[in-house]
Order: structure tokens, then sequence, then C-alpha cells
């Protein structure tokens, strides 16, 4: 089982940034030859697709919801489930954009050189996709969440720190 690792920034804002995941790699032949162009000319890009990749999969992970404050467990789980539907309705947004963009992206893939401007939106597209139909069948209560209340530095007493 993967360890999926989340550091809460808001709670206001249902922030939270996904801090630890595996990195990302497929069977699939032609998505691996993005994943390995991607590798060599554009590390971010691979390592925010990487994420889309475990979004889609969060059902089969081990989730650890770090958080600062001494908040209910529920509460947080509670924030976790808004947040899923959050980033579940900013994936299909980005589909819809990226399905629209495709048809015209096999024209560039004609220029000479590595074909990035293939490979990049198909690989987006398929990752937000694959990102929002994970998304769409989670179910709070039946991930295997673990919340760690980590203490802050402003928290520490000065003779301990």
């Amino acid at each position: 089982m993967k360890d999926v690792i989340f550091e809460i920034k808001s709670l206001l804002a249902f922030q939270l940034n996904m801090v630890e995941f595996p990195e990302l790699s497929s069977p699939r032949h032609w998505v691996q030859k993005g994943i390995n162009i991607l590798k060599n000319h554009a590390p971010k890009v691979l390592r925010y697709l990487s994420r889309q990749h475990i979004l889609s999969e969060l059902k089969d992970c081990k989730i650890i919801l770090k958080t600062a404050r001494g908040i209910d467990d529920d509460h947080i789980k509670k924030i976790f489930n808004i947040w899923i539907r959050k980033e579940m309705m900013k994936r299909l947004v980005f589909v819809i954009i990226e399905g629209l963009v495709l048809p015209f992206t096999p024209f560039l893939a004609l220029l000479p050189g590595p074909n990035i401007f293939f490979y990049v939106p198909a690989l987006l597209f398929y990752y937000h996709l694959r990102s929002y139909l994970g998304l769409r069948k989670i179910h709070v209560h039946e991930l295997n969440i673990e919340v760690a209340h980590i203490i802050s530095l402003q928290e520490i007493p000065a003779e301990i720190g």
C-alpha cells in the first residue's frame, strides 16, 4: 500500500498540499514514452502528473493528514472530503478545456524535435481524466486515513527547543 502524506495549510480555504507520494510510471507504452520525455525536459510537469496519478488511486493508498492544530479527527476528515470534491470539480474543468484543445495538437507534432506539443496535452488530458474518475468514486469514510497532529515550532517551549 502506497503512503501519501498531505499537510493541511489552511482550514478555511480547504488548502491541502500533497508533500510525499510515489513517482509516476505506466505500463502503457505511449504513456511511458511521454513520461520519459518529461523526465528529461520538464521534471516539474512530471511531478504534477505524479500527483494526478495518485489522486486517481487515492482509495488504494494509506493517507496521512498532517496538521499542527488540535482539531477533532472527524472534522479533519470532513475538510478532506470537501477538498476532494473541490479538486474533482477542478479536474472536470481541466478535462473539458483539454478536450477542446487536444484535437489541434497533432498538427504541432509535425514540428521537428521531441513531440512535447503533442505529448504534454495528451498526458494532461489522460491524467486529469483519470484523477477526475478516481476522485468521483471516493467516499472518505471508506479511505485508510490517519490524522497526525504535529507540534508547530511556535508551540515548543523555549527550554526544550
